[in-house]
């Protein structure tokens, strides 16, 4: 008689555990379902969007091949026209250019006859550009 209460009471245990472990997996089961439906849902709202992106590009592309097509002569006016203002653009920066290199080199003669007028291209100041370096009171790991 305890036998039998015994096993009854361990197949009852049994029975249990093999319960919970139906009841865990039915609830895995059920998450992942919800999660496969919760990414499918998000795919194909992702792929409308996509869709209707795809939808408005399309139409703008149609939109604009039309609008160059109807350009045609008046856009090749229009390229003339531009390179042209290029070309003169750049005859200007050339002309420019020139003018500044001259006004350079004016500056510089100009500035070599203030030195000589001033004395300072005699060999005297040539020799003590450095006079900083050779300071007595300099003090130690300042540069100048």
């Amino acid at each position: 008689m305890w036998t039998s209460k015994r096993r009854l009471r361990e197949e009852r245990d049994d029975l249990r555990a093999q319960l919970d472990r139906m009841r865990e997996r039915a609830e895995t089961a059920e998450r992942n379902v919800k999660t496969e439906q919760f990414a499918r849902n998000t795919m194909a709202r992702q792929c409308a969007e996509k869709d209707a992106a795809n939808t408005r590009l399309q139409g703008r592309v149609r939109h604009l091949t039309e609008l160059l097509a109807s350009r045609g002569e008046q856009g090749d006016a229009e390229t003339r026209r531009l390179k042209t203002r290029l070309e003169n653009m750049r005859a200007t920066v050339r002309k420019y250019r020139k003018d500044m290199d001259g006004q350079t080199r004016l500056i510089r003669s100009q500035q070599g006859l203030l030195d000589r007028l001033y004395g300072l291209d005699t060999p005297a100041v040539a020799e003590g550009e450095n006079w900083q370096q050779r300071r007595h009171d300099r003090m130690p790991g300042v540069t100048l």
